[in-house]
């Protein structure tokens, strides 16, 4: 029989598997070709490190069942591999883009700007205001020649 907590941590693992299934091959596929794929900076590494601290604390502080051990280990390992060997992409699509695991159609950008120190930002409509850290920041050319190629942008004169 399992119990209530067993049940969440089961439940915990097999969304994140969902949510890697997706990640890894339903994205790239869907709502067209990619046009673009580029590297992000991986930005939760730090909260990835507490979240496994605080599992092992969990796992010497207290006497747990077998079951709820391993799920916890497999929790912890998952979120291993998601802050130190997933990387987060950008996928620039025919009519819109995936950033964050989220699908914004291009109509929605009002303005893209580049910062000083090499981020990518991007105004939308609703004035929320996306900030992408690209990992190779020779790959922010690249970004801004496919917008400006598909015309989705107009150069500005001060580019």
């Amino acid at each position: 029989m399992i119990n209530l907590t067993d049940g969440i941590l089961l439940c915990a693992v097999i969304l994140f598997f969902v949510y890697g299934f997706y990640d890894q091959f339903v994205m790239n596929r869907w709502k067209g070709k990619t046009q673009l794929k580029v590297r992000l900076q991986n930005r939760g590494r730090l909260d990835a490190i507490i979240f496994i601290a605080l599992i092992g604390l969990l796992v010497y502080q207290s006497g747990i069942t077998p079951i709820t051990l391993y799920l916890l280990i497999i929790l912890a390992i998952l979120c291993g591999y998601t802050a130190f060997l997933r990387n987060p992409v950008l996928l620039l699509k025919e009519n819109g883009f995936f950033y964050a695991n989220f699908y914004l159609p291009y109509q929605r950008i009002a303005a893209i700007n580049l910062s000083e120190d090499g981020v990518l930002v991007i105004d939308l409509h609703n004035h929320k205001r996306l900030l992408i850290y690209v990992a190779d920041v020779d790959d922010l050319p690249k970004i801004l020649q496919f917008f400006i190629d598909s015309g989705r942008v107009q150069r500005s004169a001060s580019v």
